[in-house]
């Protein structure tokens, strides 16, 4: 009987790991970027950290020091809010960004983005924005969008175009973008509101994906902040047999939540559609009731935009299926001529260590894409980029990878169709290191 209560435990915190994961690591995002202990305190210039109820404006594009988050993009500058709407409303009006691509996500804290909002045109205004507290409910008109939900907090995400290798003048005249961006709020009560449990700051992301105690005080957290239809009976049931949210939790549970981790991971490959070894989330954020699906996104591309902003092939491995590992081999990618990925905004292909943090390297390049600098054409119109950590002999279409595992992602800004497959990651032999 023991062992079938231990078993009984173990796959009910393997279900509420992978449940949970998402919604854990949400927080812990909203955490690092707000630094509660110390809001105020001065950020880096690759960061769009700021306190709460207000925006941060990453100054320089993301680099390998970035540790925020996870799966940054090299082609935008951020700017991020994280905003109290349980206690506050919020009206959101934007400048004039002539034709240069800008978005701005409207994210919940459990990863779905109910709207993504940029122009259809260039040179179109974009409508103003209101957030509030509320059912949930999202309108929109050509002039306003109206969001309205029961989650404490809403993460607005923007996203502004700057060229790569974008001399400081250019930077420049993104930043005054960026100023021009007007926040307004409006607290619904003279009340302060409840400042949560701070000490879950100083967690660490692993203590609350894989420690009982501190996975439970993540949990109680989002719980607190949570519209409170996210609970419903059966996942009730299955809180209530993990028994993490007992105080204390039994310390069994931790095989439960390492093996939801490892469900996670393993399914971060089989994200959507398979093809030619790259994984397609053509659902982008329309998650469902998938929680396995919802939680290997997190994981690997958390707070992704909807497939309509935005497409993520993942990849993960090479042609002959074996992982990606720039110790072992380099690889080069051919788009042929006429099968470019087909993006109306732009297109990159970005490198990360498997972990999903940028790959440092002597060039400083992190990404390739259609805006890169001197990239190089065959004579056909075809494409092919070398991959590898070691310099090849000519660099203009080379992206740097680690001497270690590592993933690839292409990136498609307004996708012309989901249903083009990248073509496959090649193996060739390794160049010998300088």
């Amino acid at each position: 009987m023991a062992g079938e209560r231990t078993t009984t435990l173990n796959e009910a915190a393997r279900a509420v790991q992978v449940w949970a994961y998402p919604l854990v690591f949400a927080q812990r995002v909203r955490l690092n970027f707000t630094q509660p202990l110390d809001p105020n305190a001065k950020r880096p210039l690759n960061s769009a950290g700021a306190p709460l109820n207000a925006f941060g404006h990453q100054r320089r594009l993301s680099d390998p020091t970035l540790t925020v988050g996870v799966a940054p993009n090299v082609d935008t500058l951020y700017s991020v809010a994280w905003l109290d709407v349980r206690h506050n409303d919020f009206t959101l009006r934007f400048p004039d960004f002539g034709p240069r691509y800008a978005s701005f996500q409207l994210a919940l804290p459990d990863t779905s983005t109910p709207i993504t909002i940029s122009a259809s045109a260039p040179g179109e205004r974009l409508p103003v924005v209101s957030i509030a507290g509320g059912p949930d409910r999202l309108e929109v008109t050509e002039d306003e969008v109206r969001l309205r939900t029961w989650w404490r907090y809403v993460m607005v995400v923007g996203r502004i175009l700057v060229e790569p290798e974008a001399s400081d003048d250019a930077l420049d005249a993104t930043h005054r973008l960026q100023d021009a961006i007007e926040l307004r709020r409006l607290p619904v009560s003279d009340a302060p509101p409840p400042t949560g449990d701070l000490s879950l700051a100083r967690l660490s992301r692993q203590a609350e994906t894989t420690e009982p105690e501190a996975f439970a005080r993540a949990l109680r957290q989002v719980l607190d902040d949570a519209d409170p239809a996210l609970v419903d009976e059966p996942l009730q049931r299955t809180l209530t047999r993990s028994r993490l949210l007992d105080n204390p939790s039994p310390p069994e549970s931790a095989d439960g939540l390492r093996h939801g981790l490892q469900d996670i991971r393993a399914h971060v490959r089989g994200l959507g559609r398979p093809a030619n070894g790259w994984a397609i989330n053509d659902t982008g954020t329309d998650f469902g009731g998938d929680h396995l699906l919802r939680a290997a996104v997190a994981h690997s591309q958390i707070f992704i935009n909807p497939v309509a902003e935005a497409l993520y092939p993942v990849c993960e491995v090479d042609s002959n299926r074996d992982l990606l590992d720039g110790s072992v081999h380099d690889y080069r990618l051919t788009f042929e001529a006429g099968s470019l990925p087909p993006a109306r905004a732009f297109w990159s292909l970005t490198a990360y260590h498997a972990k999903g943090l940028l790959v440092a390297n002597e060039t400083g390049r992190y990404a390739i894409g259609d805006r890169t600098p001197r990239l190089t054409y065959r004579p056909d119109g075809s494409l092919t980029l070398e991959i590898s950590a070691a310099r090849p002999d000519t660099t203009a279409n080379w992206l740097p990878v680690p001497a270690g595992p590592f993933r690839l992602m292409l990136r498609l800004y307004r996708p012309a169709t989901t249903e083009w497959d990248p073509p496959p990651v090649i193996p060739k032999p390794m160049r010998k290191m300088p």
